[in-house]
């Protein structure tokens, strides 16, 4: 009678240890399948977000880079005029589309000279010299000064001219 049986069946301790280790194996594949499956999701959609990121990028350089200008058009004006063609104060948009329209209310349309002398270096005559000139033109040229985006910028119905100096030449011809 000598040898012992050596019990072949497992303990409760070792089920519970071998349950654990093949719980721990599906959980690390279960990571490592979510982990695939988000690097798909990512790669996917990654070129959408790439170009909507460029999109939105892009068109807040396109607004922030345009240039402020005066208006062209007579859409959105007023009937209302400004106090005298040569004035010290900026003329409102809306006013200056219906000068645009025709002059003083009435007449041939409008054509306003604007500058900006805080913006850019103007010399000293420079004023005076458009003042002379707006003068030749009393029934429908305007002179005031702006903020808008040019040293001296022409407009007249559907035209705008910008210039950097006094070219009383190319004032004329746009006018006439």
């Amino acid at each position: 009678m000598g040898k012992s049986k050596k019990n072949t069946q497992p303990t409760n301790q070792t089920l519970g240890a071998e349950k654990k280790q093949k719980e721990q194996g599906k959980n690390n594949g279960n990571i490592k399948e979510r982990l695939y499956q988000n690097y798909k999701i990512i790669v996917r959609y990654f070129p959408y977000v790439l170009l909507t990121a460029i999109v939105v990028i892009g068109l807040g350089w396109f607004i922030s880079a345009r240039p402020h200008l005066p208006p062209t058009t007579m859409q959105k004006h007023i009937e209302s005029s400004p106090s005298a063609h040569i004035i010290s104060k900026p003329i409102p948009d809306s006013i200056q589309r219906h000068m645009l329209e025709h002059a003083d209310g009435k007449g041939k349309p409008g054509v306003i000279m604007q500058y900006n002398c805080q913006k850019f270096t103007c010399e000293s005559d420079f004023i005076q010299k458009l003042a002379s000139l707006a003068a030749q033109y009393p029934d429908n040229v305007y002179l005031a000064p702006n903020s808008y985006d040019g040293k001296l910028i022409l407009t007249k119905n559907g035209s705008l001219k910008i210039l950097e100096n006094f070219d009383e030449q190319a004032i004329k011809d746009f006018i006439e």
